[in-house]
C-alpha cells in the first residue's frame, strides 16, 4: 500500500510520470485495483488519475486497458465487503481526468462509466454525488451523443465530429458499436453522421463548401463580426438549409408534413445497412429531427459555434423526438447589446430564419409554430 501511494505520487510529478510510463507502470496500477486493502485501492485509482493529467499519459492509459477496471473500481468494496467510498471517490476523479479528450470520454460512455456516474451523483455521499457530477460535465463537454442523449440538446460551443449519433429518447445510452449490433426492428431509428465512413455524406460536405466559397465565406469573414460578414453567413446558412431540404425530399407545407410519407424510407436505410443506425445521407426523406441533425453536423464544419440543436421536452404526443436549431451571428445584437438568436426553417419555408426575440424584442410568432411550442405543442401532425 505505501509503496503504490509513493508511486502515485511519483506519477503526479511531471519527470517522475514519463519514466513511470517508460517502465509500463499503468498495468501494475490496475491490478493494485483488485487489493483488498482500501489504501492500495485508493493510491492506485490516483496514479491512474494523474497518468491522465497529459495527453501522452490518457493515451497509455487507454492503451493499457486501464478504462473497463477504474470504471468497475466506482463499485469499489473494501475488505469487509462494504462501500469503499474513497477508492470510489478517486475513481471518479480519475475518470473526469481521463475525460479530457474526445476518444476517452466516448470509450469511457460506452463502457458504462455515464450510467454509473449519473446513478451515484443521488447517493447520499455527498463527496461522491459532487465529484460525480463533475466527472459527467466532463464527459459530456466530450462526447456530443452523450449530451444529446442526456440534456436533448447541443449549445454552440458543443462541436460535432464523424462518429456523432443521435439514439433518441427513452432509452438507456448504449455505444455505436452496440446499437450498429442490434437486431432490426421498427423502432426510431439511430442517427449517425460520419463521412469517414460514408462517402455520400463527404460527397455532401465538399458540395456545401463549394457552395459557401461562393457565397464569400472565408476565415477572414468567420472571423469578423460586422454587418457584411453577418449577411454572408446568414446566406451560407440559407443555403446549407436548401441543401439539405434538397436532399431529404423538399419542403412540406405544414399542414402536410403528416402525409409526407417518411417513416417507409426509414425502413428502407434500415435495410441497407442492415442495422437500425441510419446513416444520414442515405436518408431521401427526412422530416424536421433528421434535417437538424445533419444541420448541426454541417454548421460545425462550415460555420463553427453558430448553430445549436434543441430537442423537444416531451415524452408523449405527436412531436416525441421533435428537434429544431438556433444559430447566432457575433455582432448581430439587439439596441441594448443583447445576442439575437434564430431559429432555422428545414421543413416548410426552407432557409427562412425566424427571430427568437431577445428580452427587449418578441419572437416572431413563427418561432412556436415550428419548435411545435405553446398551442402548437398540442396540435397533431
Amino acid at each position: 500500500g505505501m509503496a503504490c501511494q509513493a508511486l502515485a505520487n511519483a506519477a503526479f510529478d511531471v519527470e517522475g510520470r514519463p519514466m513511470l510510463l517508460e517502465m509500463d507502470a499503468i498495468p501494475e496500477f490496475v491490478r493494485c485495483l483488485t487489493y483488498k486493502d482500501v489504501d492500495t485501492q485508493l493510491s492506485a485509482a490516483r496514479a491512474i488519475g494523474n497518468f491522465a493529467l497529459d495527453s501522452h499519459g490518457r493515451k497509455k492509459v487507454r492503451e493499457s486497458g486501464a478504462m473497463a477496471p477504474l470504471v468497475k473500481q466506482l463499485q469499489a468494496k473494501d475488505e469487509n465487503g462494504k462501500d469503499a467510498i474513497e477508492p470510489r471517490r478517486a475513481a471518479i476523479l480519475a475518470i473526469g481526468k481521463c475525460a479530457s479528450d474526445r476518444a476517452s470520454a466516448v470509450e469511457l460512455c460506452d463502457i458504462g462509466a455515464l450510467s454509473q456516474l449519473l446513478s451515484l451523483m443521488d447517493t447520499h455521499w455527498k463527496q461522491l454525488g459532487q465529484a460525480a457530477e463533475d466527472a459527467v460535465e466532463r464527459l459530456l463537454q466530450k462526447s456530443q451523443s452523450a449530451k444529446l442523449w442526456l440534456r436533448g440538446e447541443l449549445d454552440y460551443e458543443d462541436m460535432t465530429s464523424d462518429g456523432w449519433f443521435d439514439m433518441g429518447v427513452g432509452r438507456p445510452y448504449t455505444s455505436l458499436q452496440s446499437l450498429e449490433e442490434e437486431k432490426l426492428d421498427t423502432n426510431r431509428e439511430v442517427l449517425l453522421a460520419d463521412s469517414s465512413r460514408d462517402p455520400k455524406l463527404k460527397a455532401m460536405v465538399e458540395t456545401i463548401k463549394a457552395d459557401v466559397q461562393a457565397i464569400g465565406l472565408t476565415q477572414a469573414v468567420l472571423d469578423r463580426r460586422d454587418a457584411g460578414s453577418t449577411e454572408i453567413k446568414r446566406k451560407c446558412m440559407h443555403k446549407l438549409a436548401q441543401r439539405i431540404a434538397e436532399v431529404m425530399g423538399g419542403s412540406v407545407p405544414y399542414e402536410n408534413v403528416q402525409d409526407f410519407g417518411y417513416t417507409t424510407e426509414v425502413q428502407r436505410c434500415k435495410a441497407l445497412r442492415k442495422s437500425n443506425v441510419v446513416w444520414i445521407a442515405d436518408l431521401k426523406r427526412g422530416v424536421c429531427r433528421h434535417r437538424a441533425f445533419l444541420f448541426k453536423y454541417l454548421s460545425d464544419i462550415l460555420l463553427p459555434y453558430l448553430c445549436r440543436l434543441e430537442r423537444a421536452k416531451i415524452e408523449r404526443g405527436a412531436h416525441v423526438g421533435h428537434a429544431w436549431n438556433c444559430v447566432k451571428f457575433y455582432g448581430d445584437v439587439d439596441q441594448e447589446g443583447q445576442q439575437k438568436t434564430y431559429t432555422v426553417d428545414l421543413m416548410h419555408n426552407v432557409g427562412a430564419l425566424y427571430d427568437n426575440g431577445t428580452e427587449l424584442l418578441p419572437p416572431d410568432e413563427e418561432v412556436a409554430k415550428y419548435q411545435r411550442k405553446d398551442v402548437f405543442q398540442f396540435i397533431s401532425l
